[in-house]
């Protein structure tokens, strides 16, 4: 679904947080202005934020976490009135694709939806 960005988005990470299917993560709650996000640090030492839809729990292990598919949390920086397409929605987010084709998130309440 194409929709126009009612909102700037400026992303301030500068190294997103990444991870592939079968990968072991540290995540713990924190607070945060959405539901069903955990942050997480990978085997790199690198940190962000994770759906909870993207990890299980590792039974047994304190803190530890699996992921069931690939994730990058690479951030879209986009300008009001800009067209992304959006190819997921995931708790408050969705993962778009620019007209140039580079993929990233925005929060869904800086997109147009109606």
């Amino acid at each position: 679904m194409n929709v126009r960005v009612k909102k700037n988005h400026t992303s301030d990470v500068l190294i997103p947080f990444k991870a592939k299917k079968g990968e072991i993560v540290v995540g713990e709650e924190k607070p945060t202005q959405w539901e069903g996000w955990l942050y997480c640090e990978n085997e790199q030492g690198i940190e962000g934020w994770v759906p909870k839809a993207f990890i299980n729990k590792i039974p047994n292990k304190k803190k530890l976490f699996k992921f069931n598919r690939d994730y990058n949390a690479y951030e879209l920086s986009a300008s009001k009135g800009d067209l992304v397409e959006i190819r997921e929605t995931v708790s408050g987010w969705a993962l778009v694709a620019s007209e140039n084709g580079e993929l990233g998130w925005i929060p869904l309440e800086n997109l147009d939806l109606d």
